[in-house]
């Protein structure tokens, strides 16, 4: 009898010895307890939202804002994905004597260079390789993601001609600062952007970033 009471009480004490240990351990490396079962540590993700407003509106409030968002989404610092509201003056070099499109595209092709992001926005084309307008008359609400969804809202921009959105756009993002030592460039959470058109480099602005999502 008692040897049991002896050999409960050893593994009581060793259990509390364990548990202590490994509270220690956890306080000592805090890293390793965000790791997963997998041994991986835990992923760090963002979803930022930029706007470039157009200034216009705020003098004629009439007029249908022409204004750009993009949503980004960042994992451990790399832009994985992200999404661009905009007017057809992106793919523009000049508008004249017509009213803009508007659309919502996802941004693909996403690569990090040194100094900046670059990104594609890519024409609609359909399995013969005929290029399908996704273009609306009004801005598209920014829930709306897709452009198929888009299409079915809104009614359809049909003023496209000229070979206006047939071909792959190239986009770049850079930040006006230079970030050291790092391959490729990691996406820091700044208060501005700036995205250039670089098929003819019609298109560059600065996009802000949102507080609060819209």
């Amino acid at each position: 009898m008692m040897k049991v009471i002896m050999d409960a009480y050893i593994l009581r004490y060793r259990n509390r010895k364990l548990l202590a240990v490994v509270l220690a351990l956890m306080n000592v490396f805090p890293l390793y307890a965000q790791k997963n079962a997998a041994g991986q540590e835990a992923t760090e993700r963002d979803t930022l939202f930029y706007l470039w407003h157009d200034a216009t509106i705020d003098e004629y409030p009439n007029l249908i804002p022409e204004d750009s968002y993009m949503e980004l989404y960042i994992e451990n610092g790399i832009l994985k994905k992200g999404f661009f509201w905009g007017t057809t003056d992106v793919f523009d070099s000049g508008r004249e004597g017509y009213e803009c499109g508007f659309f919502v595209l996802p941004m693909t092709e996403i690569r990090h260079e040194k100094d900046s992001i670059l990104f594609k926005l890519i024409p609609i084309r359909t399995e013969k390789g005929e290029t399908e307008n996704c273009f609306v008359k009004a801005p598209v609400e920014r829930h709306i993601r897709s452009w198929q969804e888009a299409m079915s809202r809104y009614q359809t921009w049909d003023n496209i001609t000229g070979g206006l959105f047939e071909k792959d756009f190239l986009f770049s993002i850079s930040f006006g600062q230079k970030q050291k030592n790092t391959t490729p460039y990691r996406f820091p959470t700044v208060d501005s952007i700036y995205v250039r058109n670089l098929n003819n480099g019609s298109w560059t602005k600065k996009l802000v970033l949102l507080k609060e999502n819209p």
